[in-house]
Formats: C-alpha cells, sequence, structure tokens
C-alpha cells in the first residue's frame, strides 16, 4: 500500500479532561477567533468526516431547530456514521455499522484525503484501541469542570504519543497535536 490516510481526532476539552459537563453542556468552551480560522484552513486537507452516532443525532436535532438555513462547510465531504444500533441516516451520510476495524480500513486505504473524526469519544477511544489514529488533537480550554463527559473512556491499553505542535492564544486556549509515538 502506497499512500495510507491519516485519521485526525480531536476535541475541546477542559484541563481535567472532560468534553462535556455533568448535564453535556458545552458553553465552557471558547470559540478563539484566529483559532477557528487555522482550524477552517486545514479543512482543506480534510474530505472525509466520522460520526459516532449520538454526535449524529445531536448535529441533526440542532439543525432542525435551527431557524437560519446556513450553507454548509463540510458539504464537499463523504460523512460516515459509526452505530450499531441505527438502521438508516439522512441522506448525505453513510451508516456503518459491521466491524469497525475493517471498514475504517477500507475507507483508509481508499483514495482521497486525511479523514477526521467529528465527536463521538466512544468512536475515537474504539479508533485509538484499533491503532488507527494517527493524529490526535487536543483543544484545552482554561475550565476545571470537576465532573463530566471524560475525553477518553474505555481506552484498553497505554498509548504513546510524540508532540507535534502546541500552540496558545490570546483567549487562554492551548491547542496540543500529537502523532503516533514510542515511549522515549
Amino acid at each position: 500500500m502506497d499512500h495510507m490516510r491519516k485519521i485526525v481526532a480531536g476535541f475541546a476539552c477542559s484541563l481535567d479532561g472532560y468534553i462535556q459537563g455533568p448535564n453535556g453542556e458545552i458553553d465552557w468552551i471558547i470559540y478563539d477567533q484566529e483559532h477557528f480560522k487555522e482550524v477552517k484552513e486545514s479543512w482543506g486537507k480534510i474530505d472525509t468526516m466520522f460520526h459516532g452516532r449520538k454526535t449524529y443525532e445531536e448535529a441533526m436535532a440542532m439543525q432542525k431547530s435551527s431557524k437560519k438555513k446556513q450553507a454548509n462547510p463540510f458539504a464537499h465531504m463523504k460523512h460516515y456514521v459509526f452505530s450499531k444500533t441505527i438502521t438508516k441516516v439522512m441522506e448525505g451520510f453513510i451508516l456503518v455499522n459491521g466491524d469497525t476495524k475493517k471498514e475504517v480500513m477500507k475507507i483508509k486505504s481508499a483514495p482521497g484525503k486525511d479523514i477526521a473524526v467529528f465527536g463521538g469519544a466512544e468512536l475515537v477511544s474504539s479508533l485509538i484501541n484499533f491503532g488507527l489514529v494517527d493524529e490526535l488533537v487536543l483543544v484545552i480550554c482554561p475550565v476545571v469542570l470537576g465532573k463530566g463527559k471524560p475525553f477518553f473512556s474505555k481506552i484498553d491499553t497505554r498509548v504513546y504519543l510524540k508532540l507535534k505542535e502546541c500552540k496558545s492564544y490570546p483567549s487562554g486556549l492551548v491547542n496540543l497535536s500529537y502523532v503516533k509515538g514510542q515511549k522515549s
């Protein structure tokens, strides 16, 4: 195999490692303009998005309740929803309910740009457990939540990473990018 597409996974998280507060709230996440501009530019390197079921359902609910119709910045991408429980997804999405590792390997080895994981702590955990995440991005917000939904749950094994990039923003946001690494 000559070129394998990279899987880039990440979330905004609190200093104490939560991606949602105890009631699912995300109102503590800082939307830093400079960071957002950089993230938007990075979308050019991505043509596929993986969604966990819960994130997909939340996004669909938000879209339905939204009054304004805005252009979808991800319209040019292929969207896969990973779920063992739902049987159909909206038009524009592809349902993956088979063997996650096998399906992801098939997508990863197909021609194309990189793949982003959009939400889904459980999905990210399985991909990490299968050794399929090539880059992990933590966008740390300067807040301690005390409890909530942890970024890393159900990780089976120790994972060594190598720091690729660390950048801080005036808003207090810190972006950490890691790639697969070995124990030093």
